[in-house]
């Protein structure tokens, strides 16, 4: 019982690392329309932010273009990662429910662990790059923004 608590709350703890927390949901200004198709995702709509983002540290024109670019580039790295993850995350509970063995359900959270590492990478190598494109004073509110959606501590 007390390494199925241990497990239990591991997944939990990287579930929630993985998963954008509640209020994660784009700001009041964001349009309609990511969240109308963040509803017919599974899971989300990859780069739902990153128009309340853009307003938020008053972007210029030039920066819309390189940041949406910098977004567009990890896409295909991050999106299916995400699916991937979730899948993953489904069977692992799927196997704590249905009583598998432990080495089953200690193989999908290795592979849960892994996943989480690699989208932490990427949206990290992400976040650098589209740093390097703000002016010292669009840093603070882009990070205060992300602190708002939990992304950051």
């Amino acid at each position: 019982m007390k390494q199925f608590l241990l497990v239990f709350i591991a997944c939990l703890a990287v579930g929630y690392c993985c998963d954008p927390p509640a209020n994660a949901a784009p700001d009041d200004n964001s349009s309609n329309s990511a969240t109308a198709n963040a509803a017919n995702k599974p899971y989300g709509q990859y780069g739902s932010h990153l128009e309340p983002i853009l307003k938020t540290i008053n972007a210029t024109p030039d920066q819309r273009v390189k940041i949406s670019a910098v977004v567009s580039e990890f896409k295909p790295k991050i999106e299916p990662t995400l699916v991937k993850y979730h899948e993953i995350r489904d069977q692992f509970l799927q196997c704590m429910f249905t009583g598998k063995a432990s080495e089953d359900i200690m193989s999908k959270q290795d592979e849960m662990n892994q996943l989480s590492s690699q989208i932490n990478n990427q949206y990290m190598m992400m976040n650098l790059k589209v740093r390097k494109l703000l002016k010292p004073d669009q840093v603070e509110p882009y990070e205060n923004y992300r602190r708002k959606q939990g992304w950051v501590k």
